[in-house]
Formats: structure tokens, sequence, C-alpha cells
């Protein structure tokens, strides 16, 4: 009896099977082959709409085109921390090469800060995808100390913004670069200067170049003329002088 159910069981999966047909087709129609069908005819139809749209609306779509260019061209020259640590150094050695009475006290300050920090251990880079930021913390990150390593008494995000040294954005690091404009300036030279030479306005390029070679002619020896040249200068003057006369009591 059970030997008799077994063979008509059989025979009845094996007449399903070969109905269904192949492998392939038994995939295709499983619950995963008909998820992923209706995934892709969705992605179809929105793809379609929105070329349609972009027909419809040209300006619009170019706007969004225009958007989605400038985040991937932020996303690929966003800086990193190792462009961020090259431009420390190349900075530094900027200064480096200056003496100490003319280097500009706040490029100088804040170069030497960072520097510290980085040398402490407690210098951090976040990137944020389009831009990034770098910023320090109270300790090093291998520091095995408590106050290091709890998180219930660590610095909270909400005082970031009053920890970030710099900001990169577009190949760039912003804070830096405005710290070392006229960084071969001292500016505690021109404190103690009167009112009327500090409102004094700088003179233009073309003053500065002129001013340039006037400078560098004074410097040229002097060329002074052979006395034979004048002499015989002198003397046909005299001659024409008498020709004039001569003629006059003629």
């Amino acid at each position: 009896m059970a030997a008799s159910w077994l063979l008509k069981r059989w025979c009845s999966t094996a007449a399903t099977v070969t109905t269904k047909g192949t492998r392939w087709q038994r995939l295709i129609n499983s619950r995963a082959g008909v998820w992923c069908r209706s995934l892709l005819s969705d992605y179809k139809e929105a793809c379609r709409e929105a070329v349609l749209g972009a027909r419809e609306r040209p300006l619009k779509a170019s706007v969004y085109l225009g958007l989605m260019g400038g985040m991937y061209a932020c996303c690929y020259t966003n800086p990193d921390d190792g462009s961020f640590e090259t431009s420390l150094l190349e900075t530094s050695n900027r200064l480096a090469l200056l003496s100490p009475w003319i280097r500009s006290g706040t490029s100088d300050g804040h170069v030497q800060t960072i520097v510290k920090l980085r040398n402490e251990g407690r210098l951090r880079y976040v990137s944020l995808g389009i831009a990034s930021l770098a910023y320090y913390t109270d300790y090093n990150s291998e520091a095995s100390l408590y106050e290091a390593r709890c998180s219930a008494i660590s610095v909270p995000w909400t005082e970031l913004p009053e920890r970030v040294l710099d900001v990169g954005f577009a190949g760039r690091w912003w804070v830096l670069d405005h710290k070392m404009k006229d960084f071969d300036i001292n500016e505690e030279e021109f404190k103690h200067l009167p009112p009327a030479l500090v409102a004094t306005v700088p003179p233009s390029a073309q003053i500065t170049e002129r001013n340039e070679k006037l400078h560098q002619e004074s410097w040229k020896a002097v060329v002074m003329e052979d006395e034979s040249y004048e002499l015989d200068g002198i003397q046909k003057d005299m001659d024409i002088t008498v020709k004039g006369k001569e003629t006059n009591t003629t």
C-alpha cells in the first residue's frame, strides 16, 4: 500500500517538473525572478519618464544635470588627509626660509599650532563627500588614559565647529591658504606708524615699475662725450658766423 503511494507520488512529481520546463524557466518564474523582473520594469519606467520630462522641461533638466556634475566634481577634487599634511609641510618650509623679523605673526602662529597638534597626534581628518574637515582632539588616538577611552565623557559632536582647523573643498584647504596671504609681511612693524602713513595708499604697479627702472638706470656709468667733437662743433659755428659777416659787409 505504501509502496504504491510512493510510486504514484514520484510519477506525479516527475510530470510536474517536466511540465514546468527547464531550470532557467523555473528560475524566472520563481519569487526572486518575479521580483527582479518587477524591479527592472520599474527602473525602465523611471528612465523613460526622466527622458520625457527632460524633453518637456529642458531648463529644469539642465539645472539638475549641472548640480549632479558639480557634486561629482566636488567629490572628485575633495582633498584628503595626505594633501593636508603636504600643504602644511610646504607652508612650514616656506616660512622657515624667512627671517623671524619678516614673517607674518598670523601665518607663523597658525602653522606652528597645527604642526604642534600633528606632532602630538591630536590632528584628525574627516571626509564629508564633497568637502573635508581637519580638526583637533584632546588626546592622542593611541593614548590609554581613561579620559581618552571612555565614551561617556568624550567631547560631544556639538563642539566640533569650535575645533575645526581647516576646510577642504575643490582641491584646496581654504583656511591655510587664507592665513598664508602676505606671509612675508610682519604686521608688527607697522603698528607704531603715524596715522598719516598708515592711511597712505600704496603705489600702483605702473609707478612701482617706473621707480625700479629709474633706480636701475641710476647705477649705470655716466658716458662722457669726447672734447674733440665739442671743439669741432664750436669751430664750425665760428666759421659760419665769420662768413655771414663778410657777406653782409660786401
